[in-house]
């Protein structure tokens, strides 16, 4: 029994050894810092090699915005609790390649958000529009905020990603504020900087083994099969 275990435990490692790996072709662009409302046109290199080396296509976007203020003023006559977010979205546009749906539906987008509640009292006077100063008026400062969020391409399109030449993806760069709780509130922000990334990854697998592998491999096998032989004679 013993001697089953040590011999399973030696081809196991001998096939860990050779077993081919994964490998990742990654691919990052920037783009900011800059105010929204923009977008920023980035350039990738297609998988130089055969549909059939993929094994997946993943997309990452990554936004980071900083500062700015998100503002509010109250219109009404009466006192009013609001719900303020304040930040930068962003999705990604292609007419190239089709991209990953999580990360280019412009009805919801990747967002950086700062958030707060505020009690706005009623209207001072101040006239229509956001009015800085008075008990009516409120405003939220921006923070450094980063998220990301990435998705799979469809194997079914990994063509479109393949052969010669290049293809362009379009980081979509907006402000974003939104005002909940109460009607009748003005509404206005002051720039802010918005930067990030989009990264494209190219998985594929292992290849054969190299012949030092290969050779390795040999060497492993016949060491195992020439103990056995040893032990089988010392019985």
């Amino acid at each position: 029994m013993r001697k089953t275990i040590v011999s399973m435990a030696l081809l196991a490692a001998v096939l860990f050894l050779v077993s081919p790996a994964q490998a990742d072709i990654i691919q990052t662009q920037y783009f900011g810092p800059s105010i929204p409302d923009y977008s920023a046109t980035l350039t990738f290199n297609k998988y130089n090699g055969s549909v059939s080396d993929l094994t997946a296509i993943i997309i990452e976007l990554s936004l980071t915005s900083t500062g700015g203020l998100g503002q509010v003023d109250n219109e009404s006559l009466s006192t009013a609790t609001v719900h303020v977010e304040f930040g930068t979205s962003g999705y990604l546009f292609s007419t190239d390649v089709l991209l990953p749906s999580n990360l280019a539906n412009p009805l919801s987008p990747l967002k950086t958000i700062t958030a707060a509640d505020f009690v706005l009292g009623p209207n001072d006077g101040d006239g229509i529009g956001v009015d800085v100063g008075g008990a009516d008026y409120n405003q939220l400062v921006g923070a450094t905020d980063t998220v990301s969020s990435i998705g799979n391409v469809l194997s079914t399109t990994f063509g479109m990603y393949v052969g010669a030449g290049t293809f362009d993806i379009s980081g979509i760069i907006s402000t974003y504020l939104s005002v909940t709780g109460a009607s009748g509130i003005s509404q206005g922000t002051t720039p802010q900087n918005a930067e990030g990334f989009v990264k494209v990854t190219y998985r594929t697998a292992g290849g054969v083994p190299e012949p030092g592998t290969m050779l390795l491999m040999a060497s492993a096998l016949g060491g195992l099969a020439a103990w056995r032989r040893r032990r089988r004679n010392a019985a």
